[in-house]
Parts: C-alpha cells; structure tokens; sequence
C-alpha cells in the first residue's frame, strides 16, 4: 500500500495537470494513512470498521485515481466488461469466511495483499467507466451489476443469515458490537449504502452522457435495441 500510495503521489505530481495531480495525490496520501499501523490497527479492530476500509481502498479512492488519469491519458479499453468481472470476483472472494479468516489471521502481509488486490481491480474498473472511449452500455451495465452484487452481499450476511460468518472477528481487541452477529450486519449495512452513494451518482453521470449523445434516452435504447448493422 505504501508503494502504491508513493506511485500515485509521484504520477500525479510528474504527469499531471493541476487539478489531476490535487486529486491523485490525495488519494496517494489517503492509502498511506491507512498503510500507517497506528490506523490499521484501528480498520482491523471490528467488522464495521473493516468494512470502511474495504470501501475506501476498492471504490472511493480507485474512482477519484481512475478519473484523474483518464483525463489525462486517454485510451481505448478492449473488453471493459473484464474489470466489472475482476471487481465484483475480488470483492465477494474477499468477504468470503475462509479467505477472510485466513487474511485476518496471517498477520499484516495477507491484509497488504488483500488490499492491494481491491485497490488495482477497483481502479481498473473506473479506469474504464471514466474512459470516453468506453461504450457507454457497457459502463451502465456495470455499474448496476456491481451495485447489484454489493447489494446481494450485504442482504446475505444479514437479512439471509442468523449467525456470524468469521470465526476471526471473536477474538480481534477492541470489538465494539455486542456480538459478532450484530457486528457483521451493520458491515452489511455499510457495504449497501456505500454501494449505492457511489453507484446512483455514476450511473445519473452515465445517462447525462448518453442523453447528450443520443439526445435522449429512447432514442438511445431504440438505437441498441437495432442490429449492429443498422446503427
């Protein structure tokens, strides 16, 4: 993470225009704070806690990162349906009881690893969704298949589950829920108001974008609803 955090301060401040390099380097400070083990001990001290961090390394500092650059190095992404996939494998592999168990109990290296695997897979999904070249239906549709997927995660470690899915938790100081039940559904209710505070402003961006093009939104599906050989 710290590697990270130096590679985008560094990019920002080299390559960067003045608002691109503001932001990148923000988020370069960002994922150094959190490398910091005074604050990583604190994202590790409970469920919720570690819930935000998730959402902070996957979703709110690779969509900042990932608009900077694609205004600065514009380019044509081959297969942009790929990050969507990457993202959404990542993110349910990581709350997965085994993987998740196994990364909280193997000391700080697997939470570096882990983190760095949310970190690249988020912001190679918003490399392509801030890419102009990137068709737009695919970037809607991948916005709402991640939403919806954040969603099904969040319902299933709370609504579809009565008991706690990590062993891990139990034992980590600091604990401030009163069960780790209770704990895991307010992490699940973390990850589903974060899926959707990201998710419902790109998407409004993402229309806005096709209305301009299209001039409006059924001229738009009438148009993708043609064949490609008519369009």
């Amino acid at each position: 993470m710290i590697l990270l955090a130096i590679g985008l301060i560094a990019y920002g401040l080299k390559r960067q225009q003045r608002a691109d390099a503001v932001v990148l380097a923000f988020c370069g400070v960002v994922l150094g704070v959190m490398a910091i083990p005074s604050i990583r001990a604190i994202f590790e001290s409970s469920l919720p806690w570690h819930m935000v961090g998730h959402i902070v390394v996957m979703f709110v500092v690779p969509l900042f990162a990932g608009w900077a650059i694609a205004r600065h190095r514009p380019m044509t992404v081959r297969w942009p349906w790929m990050s969507a996939v990457s993202l959404n494998v990542v993110m349910v592999a990581g709350h997965m009881p085994r993987i998740f168990d196994f990364v909280m109990t193997n000391g700080w290296w697997a939470v570096e690893l882990m983190n760095v695997a949310f970190f690249v897979s988020g912001l190679w999904f918003f490399l392509c969704i801030w890419q102009s070249t990137t068709a737009l239906r695919w970037s809607i549709v991948g916005v709402i298949a991640t939403m919806a997927v954040m969603l099904f995660l969040a319902m299933a470690m709370s609504i579809f589950s009565s008991t706690p899915w990590y062993s891990s938790m139990a034992s980590m100081p600091g604990m401030v829920m009163a069960d780790d039940f209770s704990s895991q559904q307010l992490a699940a209710a973390i990850l589903w108001i974060c899926g959707d505070l990201w998710a419902v402003p790109m998407l409004v961006l993402l229309l806005r974008r096709v209305i301009e093009r299209e001039g409006s939104l059924l001229g738009a599906l009438q148009r993708y609803s043609e064949p490609p050989s008519r369009r």
